[in-house]
């Protein structure tokens, strides 16, 4: 049984009670004759809610506490602290559990990030990274996953999206934090990103296309930044914006 709010410590203290003075009842009925029955009840009914009741109330805030720090553990292995995206073991250990899944990879990397710390500092370097991930949370879909990769560094995956639908994802996301203006330390900071991109079939390893996701993003960087690039696509806005 998971007690996960104070409403349930309750629940499991009353239910526990009863259940005990359900069972002390039906004893005192087998064994004490029916002159007896009156008193033996009426104590038996004091001693079970006295005793049973507090030690049944402190059981289930033991449990209550420990299933409040089970969460906030799973909290630190499932969201990224920064900026409340999911962490990189989430992230595989969500797309392990659905080998099947077909879809967009996106790998997206801040643009000149270093430069950014140096400029403004660590503190406005890391509300950059929030604002980047609030902006990819905020134009993908619920049951998209985003993730921190790594430092500046995210993943998207996308679920059932084509090539070209993925593609079009990639350059709203891209256009969108582009045009942002990140107010921080002082400072209103303006940041692109650089996005590669891969098909995942549903056969697919999620490793294969995170792979050729990267590839793809080292291609955006050499082709001068702030750009998509899809794996096995010849070249980026020409092909898949035509």
């Amino acid at each position: 049984m998971v007690i996960d709010s104070k409403l349930r410590v309750w629940g499991f203290s009353v239910s526990v009670t009863l259940i005990s003075l359900i069972c002390a009842e039906i004893l005192n009925v087998l064994l004490f004759p029916p002159e007896l029955l009156r008193t033996t009840m009426t104590g038996t009914l004091v001693i079970v809610v006295v005793v049973t009741m507090p030690i049944c109330l402190f059981v289930g805030s033991k449990m209550y506490e420990n299933a409040k720090l089970g969460a906030q553990l799973q909290q630190l292995l499932n969201r990224d602290r920064l900026t409340d995206v999911a962490t990189r073991d989430y992230f595989f250990s969500r797309m392990e559990a659905e080998p099947n899944a077909y879809g967009v990879s996106l790998m997206v990397d801040i643009d000149w990030f270093k430069a950014v710390n140096d400029r403004y500092g660590h503190l406005a370097g890391d509300a950059v990274i929030q604002a980047v991930a609030a902006a990819l949370r905020k134009h993908t879909r619920a049951q998209d996953i985003v993730c921190r990769f790594g430092g500046e560094e995210f993943v998207v995956f996308l679920f059932d999206h084509t090539i070209r639908d993925g593609y079009d994802v990639a350059e709203r996301l891209r256009l969108a934090i582009e045009e942002a203006l990140i107010s921080a330390e002082g400072h209103d900071i303006s940041v692109t990103v650089s996005i590669g991109g891969s098909l995942k079939e549903r056969v697919a390893a999620i490793s294969t296309a995170i792979k050729e996701a990267d590839e793809a993003l080292y291609r955006a960087k050499s082709l001068g930044r702030n750009r998509t690039v899809f794996a096995g696509i010849a070249s980026d806005r020409q092909t898949l914006a035509s």
